[in-house]
């Protein structure tokens, strides 16, 4: 008979399960500083404040994301979350394409920024920050050459995403020099940034000096950008105009402990991670304008971004 035992083998658990099938399993958790999020599934309160465990190098990056099966509470969480720190005088901004944070803002005191198409709010998203002036500019965007490529990173993605496909060589040439003609246009105008409609009507009626510097024609160079000015149209003359298509609108309440921009007139709209590209984009430009302490951004339904794969944000928090 052979002496060899037979193999057992392991056993196989879900998070659910796991605390009835070891009761007595627990861990020292995250600490109590910050906001109470529940029970931990292995025992004891789970306590999580970013900010705190940040500080403390237990993580090297704040960022969250929040999963889960639909009617599981996960938009419930994030409320009562962004309700809770409010108690440590957190501020928050939302991205809502759903239109649920609206009772959250009312509790604040707050209204939320609606957009839809042909109303009377603008956001532009080619806004940019400067950097604090007693300490210089904090990131490379906020330097001038910085926010320049922020702003063709921005428009190029727009263009990939409406377009469907990468751009060739010659579009992400007509992209930059179609920039650097409107970003002249806004600072002759008095205009602190160029505007998506000066960026499409700068593709479509390109400049002598673009096309000298490109070493091509001008209406050479018309051809390059015809296609890529002509879906980003849209968001200027067409279907979703009224909402990204000129300066951001003055007097928007941004120094309340919650600001909410809500897209819920364009949620089912096939365009809706172009969109929220484009909210997301101004509100990364806006937060860093701010310069307020610390703030907790939220995009809700995030997937209507990440779905478009090639658009690339950086998001702050």
């Amino acid at each position: 008979m052979s002496s060899r035992q037979p193999r057992v083998p392991a056993h196989v658990a879900t998070t659910r399960h796991l605390c009835a099938a070891y009761p007595l399993v627990s861990e020292a958790g995250l600490g109590h500083e910050g906001v109470l999020i529940g029970r931990d599934v292995l025992g004891g309160s789970f306590v999580y404040d970013p900010f705190t465990l940040y500080r403390q190098g237990v993580i090297t990056n704040p960022n969250m994301v929040v999963i889960g099966q639909i009617g599981r509470g996960k938009s419930s969480f994030v409320k009562s979350y962004l309700w809770r720190q409010a108690v440590f005088g957190r501020h928050a901004w939302v991205i809502d394409p759903k239109g649920e944070y609206g009772p959250l803002a009312e509790a604040w005191g707050v209204s939320p920024v609606a957009l839809r198409p042909g109303g009377s709010i603008r956001l532009n998203p080619l806004d940019t920050a400067d950097g604090d002036p007693d300490h210089g500019p904090e990131t490379e965007a906020d330097r001038p050459d910085g926010a320049q490529r922020r702003r063709a990173q921005l428009t190029t993605s727009l263009a990939v995403a409406c377009l469907g496909r990468d751009l060739l060589p010659r579009e992400r040439a007509a992209i930059d020099a179609a920039l650097s003609e409107a970003t002249l246009r806004a600072k002759t105008a008095e205009m602190p940034a160029p505007t998506l409609p000066q960026v499409v009507d700068a593709l479509l009626s390109p400049g002598l000096a673009a096309s000298e510097e490109l070493r091509t024609t001008r209406a050479l160079l018309l051809e390059d950008g015809r296609d890529v000015a002509l879906e980003l149209r849209r968001l200027v003359n067409g279907d979703l105009c009224g909402m990204f298509d000129g300066p951001t609108t003055a007097g928007l309440r941004l120094d309340g402990p919650l600001v909410v921009l809500d897209l819920s007139s364009v949620y089912h709209s096939p365009a809706l991670g172009v969109l929220m590209a484009c909210a997301a984009a101004w509100l990364q430009s806006a937060v860093r304008a701010q310069h307020r302490g610390r703030i907790i951004v939220v995009v809700d339904e995030a997937w209507a971004i990440l779905s478009k794969l090639n658009i690339q944000l950086n998001y702050c928090s």
